[in-house]
């Protein structure tokens, strides 16, 4: 699906990746460990075509990812980022502006029954839907995001520290959720040293 060939980033006179190669096949299950700063989301970055690479080639589906390319590898990944800023307003009206955007139009009109779901799922409360996200603590504002994100169904997921703001039986459950479908293809970062059970799980160290 993914295979980066050689690639080089640099910011300033510090490396992040040099003559970095690897390769992601659909439904590898992929652990970013490394060191704080090392470059674990700025390989996101790259792979979304947000950074360029210095050096090097990133290849999706065999082909070169460039300006073109890169819209089309963009409406088939769902990121969720580690920022807790998510955003201000109504929730509903969050998930309405996401779903409104000409690419995910077509995935508004079960959205409803789905965020019922999904919120079931994730132990929120609906009366969230009418609270401002301003209202929201750290834990809910992380499940809103991933619920968003999956509004969109997607299949491939870059998930940068999605449950460093919950306890430890959320952060088991949205981890098997993700990890546990066969139908997913999940790179994430984080430090939770948690493998779900018949899951076959790839580590991919920077150094």
């Amino acid at each position: 699906m993914f295979e980066l060939q050689h690639i080089t980033k640099q910011f300033s006179d510090k490396f992040v990746l040099q003559d970095f190669s690897f390769k992601i096949a659909q439904g590898d299950k992929i652990n970013i460990a490394g060191r704080s700063g090392i470059g674990k989301t700025t390989l996101f970055r790259l792979l979304l075509g947000f950074e360029q690479p210095d050096s090097g080639t990133i290849l999706y589906e065999n082909k070169a990812l460039n300006e073109t390319s890169v819209w089309e590898l963009r409406k088939k990944v769902a990121y969720v980022s580690q920022d807790l800023n998510i955003g201000r307003g109504n929730v509903q009206a969050f998930f309405d502006e996401t779903l409104s955007l000409k690419a995910n139009l077509a995935h508004k009109t079960n959205s409803k029954a789905e965020i019922k779901q999904y919120f079931a799922l994730f132990e929120l409360s609906e009366d969230l839907l009418s609270k401002n996200i301003e209202e929201l603590s750290g834990g809910e504002k992380q499940r809103i995001a991933i619920i968003n994100a999956l509004l969109l169904k997607r299949t491939i997921f870059f998930l940068d520290e999605i449950t460093s703001a919950l306890d430890k039986v959320l952060k088991t459950k949205v981890l098997d959720y993700f990890l546990q479908n066969p139908e997913f293809t999940v790179l994430y970062i984080s430090h939770d040293n948690y493998l779900p059970s018949g899951v076959e799980l790839k580590t991919l160290k920077l150094d």
